[in-house]
């Protein structure tokens, strides 16, 4: 059974919400940050990322920044940029992205859920980056990024979503990346029941972008629990903010890789070892896999294609079913010498959203040595392994496309933000 609650979302005024909205904080560098604030001072990311104010060098984990993020926040609620609604709604938000097309409900998921299983995972979190979430959220007293999950194929909820969307959206714009963004508020109290009703049907939901904020709200959630000796259950800190997604809607692309040198190795000798687990053909062009266990290769000038030999494919184990293990497997650690493939600086992920030339480029300019594109993980994988109670290995999945931020803010405030 899933718990969802609804929620008086803290939102933009319409005629605002293409200026307030910004890519996830994660995306960005804090330069890239600051050069789109510099054009556009409205822009979320004066909440979500909000070191970018402060002078080169500051630590962007301190309580200055978060504290800034927060008058940043209440800022636009003062000025009449964001509001709160006032009776607990649903949202529908769905993304317009070329013929790509998904409609999730914003709701309020249960942390004791995610603590029971019943939210499933499929991904180990970092510790300094849950850290970082978790005072953010702590000090804002407000979930400003929702996560993205996902639940299994279910018509009655399909129908709810249809119905709602046949009306004219609340919000509607277009962003930078030409994504279209649209948001349905849900204050039906009738609905709302229904669709609480069809959500607790479902057996489990799925964390698919995300998982370092919802390890960060429940890391929020034990501290404020164990300092209430009044805690009831009830209380915000409870719940936390989630786009829930069918599963059948998510699109995932590639997620590449990048290394700085080859380990000592001359390419003679690299590219030995490489055969000794995968077929090596030299090509002509930038190469994107169209197939599992087949990977692009770039390195001093030529592309390859790589296709690991049969003999170390286990069709029976689902971990052994994503490429970004197998390449780590097979390659990376036991060739390059990548032993620790979430914190060695000699390795770099670069989402599919780069084209292959972009990543080309970047050996080409000497900052690597070789670059590598994968076949992108499938969403039957993901729920495969969630399934399993297994671990997807570290930058398995990009999902695009990605949800803007400042569209849709939780408050913790026990009445209204403040």
């Amino acid at each position: 059974m899933i718990r969802i609650k609804p929620f008086k979302g803290v939102h933009p005024k319409a005629e605002y919400a293409r200026d307030i909205s910004c890519p996830p904080y994660d995306v960005l560098s804090s330069e890239e940050a600051a050069d789109i604030v510099s054009r556009n001072p409205l822009s979320f990311l004066r909440v979500n990322k909000s070191e970018l104010e402060f002078p080169p060098g500051t630590d962007p984990y301190s309580s200055q920044v978060y504290i800034r993020g927060k008058d940043n926040l209440t800022s636009l609620i003062n000025d009449g940029f964001l509001n709160q609604d006032d009776t607990e709604n649903y949202y529908i938000y769905r993304i317009t992205k070329g013929n790509h097309k998904q409609t999730g409900l914003a709701a309020l998921l249960s942390i004791e859920d995610y603590n029971s299983g019943v939210i499933k995972k499929h991904e180990f979190t970092g510790k300094d980056t849950v850290m970082d979430r978790a005072n953010h959220i702590d000090l804002l007293n407000a979930q400003v990024g929702p996560l993205i999950s996902a639940f299994k194929s279910n018509q009655n909820i399909y129908d709810h979503f249809d119905r709602i969307t046949s009306n004219q959206p609340f919000i509607q714009f277009t962003a930078d990346d030409d994504t279209l963004h649209e948001i349905w508020i849900i204050d039906n109290t009738k609905l709302i029941d229904k669709l609480t009703i069809a959500f607790s049907n479902l057996e489990a939901v799925y964390i698919a972008d995300g998982h370092h904020r919802s390890h960060a709200a429940q890391q929020v959630f034990e501290k404020r629990k164990e300092n209430n000796p009044h805690h009831t259950g009830t209380e915000p800190y409870n719940f936390y903010l989630n786009i829930l997604f069918p599963a059948d809607q998510l699109n995932i692309i590639a997620y590449n890789r990048l290394v700085k040198d080859l380990n000592g190795q001359s390419l003679e000798q690299f590219l030995q070892e490489c055969g000794k687990s995968f077929s090596v053909k030299e090509i002509s062009y930038p190469y994107l896999p169209q197939s599992l266990h087949s990977f692009g290769m770039y390195c001093a000038g030529k592309w390859y294609e790589l296709v690991l030999k049969e003999d170390f494919i286990d069709n029976d184990n689902p971990i052994k079913s994503i490429d970004a293990g197998l390449l780590y497997d097979y390659l990376l650690s036991p060739i390059l010498a990548i032993k620790d493939p979430k914190e060695d600086n000699r390795l770099k992920y670069m989402g599919g959203d780069k084209s292959p030339l972009h990543i080309q480029s970047m050996v080409d300019s000497g900052e690597y040595d070789i670059a590598f594109t994968l076949f992108p993980t499938s969403m039957q994988q993901v729920l495969d392994i969630a399934d399993a109670g297994k671990v997807m290995p570290a930058k398995s999945t990009w999902f695009d496309p990605k949800l803007r931020s400042g569209l849709l803010v939780y408050s913790l405030e026990v009445d209204s933000f403040q």
